[in-house]
């Protein structure tokens, strides 16, 4: 008998300034960067998903949001790729039980790899706005 192997499915948001130049990274540690979102529960779409999230981690409600890819994380999970733009004055209600911090960095600095975002920088400067005055690529 197969067995099939089912997968955690997380929805993850690269929220950028209007200008493209920036996006707003959680802070997990010191040294430990992301970007917003979570796991998808088992009764919710994946748009459903990462708009709870967004609400639940920083306090947004009705922006605009763009599916754009898909990726293995290194720990196994499927994570399901999301941007949207957010004006740095928006105020946010951080959840501090699940990050210590949220910070707006400029996407060139992750390009060139003076900000380390593990698992998602690669997909933050890939979907950059082409707007942006400060093309990481």
């Amino acid at each position: 008998m197969n067995t099939r192997h089912t997968l955690r499915v997380t929805c993850k948001c690269a929220l950028y300034t209007p200008d493209g130049s920036k996006v707003l990274l959680a802070q997990y540690g010191p040294q430990d960067y992301g970007i917003p979102g979570g796991h998808m529960e088992s009764d919710e779409s994946p748009e459903d998903a990462m708009r709870r999230e967004l609400e639940e981690e920083i306090g947004i409600t009705g922006i605009e949001l763009t599916r754009r890819d898909f990726w293995m994380h290194a720990n196994g999970k499927l994570i399901l790729g999301y941007t949207g733009t957010l004006s740095e004055e928006t105020p946010l209600t951080i959840q501090f039980e699940e990050v210590s911090d949220m910070v707006w960095v400029p996407v060139a600095d992750i390009a060139s790899g003076a900000m380390k975002v593990s698992s998602y920088g690669e997909f933050i400067c890939q979907f950059q706005p082409k707007n942006s005055t400060v093309n990481a690529g």
